[in-house]
């Protein structure tokens, strides 16, 4: 009796997983979809409210919506997946970061990015742009691939600023000694060194905390990444240098990018360019606003009216960078400079 009852208990359990087996490949729900999306990360070192995040919403949209989320993006800004660019730039050369953006720690993998650096090379953000979207950006953004990585576009960071806690900066003379904070890049650090500055590197995500300790005088960035960190707390003085403008490349892990549909890649790099003018015309709208709110939250704000002396006194970091990447950085800047 025994015997038949244990039968028969198997063989009901047969039966009952034969049918839940049949009722997930019948028609209805959609079991698959999960299996059908990939997933794709998007970091950045910056907060989400920066102009960077806004950019990087409009690529999330355009990507789901024209790839009926066959592809989401997850979006990691706030230095999630990163303390910084190198951080970024690196996770996604080795693919535990799909999509990023990095601008002035580019130079570490991409020596030629440095010559975007230069002190004083760019007058304006359309002298800027002409160039990064033409043949020497495409030129530059191609050299990732040697880090199996795929240039998208060039967003930006903008044109750089100074703040510090020390004094108001007018001329060359006013950063003698001043400990001002910059990011990973020979040629940031050799440029402030010239202007007598003691420049120090270090993640960005440890600058508040500096500034704040006293540890570091002062730092350079654009206005947009001033007001969104809430320098102004911990900072007295704000000095409108345009010193550098910061290009930077929106990138994707070079793998992920093969494994893309032709169709997808034309998506992806749509979605990059419209990003990127997103990002581009919110830091050029919310610069001369940015310096009012600023001085509302209390800093001195003074503008270097006359670049000359500055020019002047880095002008050595332009013949350091063509000493070290040769006749081609010369043929780059030659270029650069016949566009204006």
């Amino acid at each position: 009796m025994k015997k038949k009852q244990l039968l028969k208990y198997f063989s009901c359990l047969f039966l009952l997983s034969a049918f839940l087996l049949l009722a997930g490949c019948l028609p209805g729900e959609d079991n698959s979809s999960d299996s059908d999306s990939t997933t794709l990360t998007f970091a950045f070192e910056l907060p989400n409210d920066h102009p960077w995040g806004k950019g990087a919403e409009e690529f999330k949209e355009i990507v789901e919506n024209e790839t009926d989320e066959e592809i989401e993006i997850d979006i990691q800004g706030g230095g999630s997946m990163g303390d910084s660019g190198s951080e970024i730039q690196e996770g996604s050369s080795v693919g535990s970061i799909d999509i990023g953006i990095s601008s002035t720690p580019l130079s570490e993998i991409n020596p030629y990015a440095e010559i975007f650096s230069l002190p004083y090379i760019f007058e304006t953000r359309e002298e800027a742009w002409d160039i990064l979207d033409g043949t020497v950006g495409e030129e530059v953004g191609e050299r990732l691939e040697e880090n199996n990585l795929k240039h998208l576009s060039w967003w930006e960071d903008g044109f750089r600023q100074v703040t510090n806690d020390v004094r108001a900066i007018e001329s060359p003379e006013d950063f003698e000694k001043l400990k001002i904070r910059v990011p990973e890049s020979d040629v940031r650090i050799d440029t402030f060194k010239e202007l007598g500055a003691s420049p120090l590197s270090m993640s960005f995500s440890e600058v508040f905390t500096g500034l704040e300790q006293g540890s570091i005088d002062g730092q350079e960035n654009p206005l947009s990444v001033v007001e969104s960190s809430s320098f102004y707390d911990v900072q007295e003085y704000l000095t409108i240098t345009d010193h550098v403008y910061t290009p930077a490349s929106l990138f994707i892990n070079m793998d992920k990018w093969k494994s893309l549909t032709d169709e997808q890649q034309e998506i992806i790099l749509k979605a990059a360019e419209e990003g990127q003018d997103v990002n581009r015309k919110l830091n050029a709208e919310k610069d001369e606003e940015l310096i009012d709110s600023l001085e509302d939250e209390g800093m001195e704000v003074n503008t270097i009216d006359d670049p000359e002396p500055f020019q002047e006194e880095t002008k050595s970091v332009w013949d350091d960078v063509t000493d070290d990447l040769g006749e081609e950085a010369e043929d780059i800047i030659d270029k650069i400079q016949n566009s204006k």
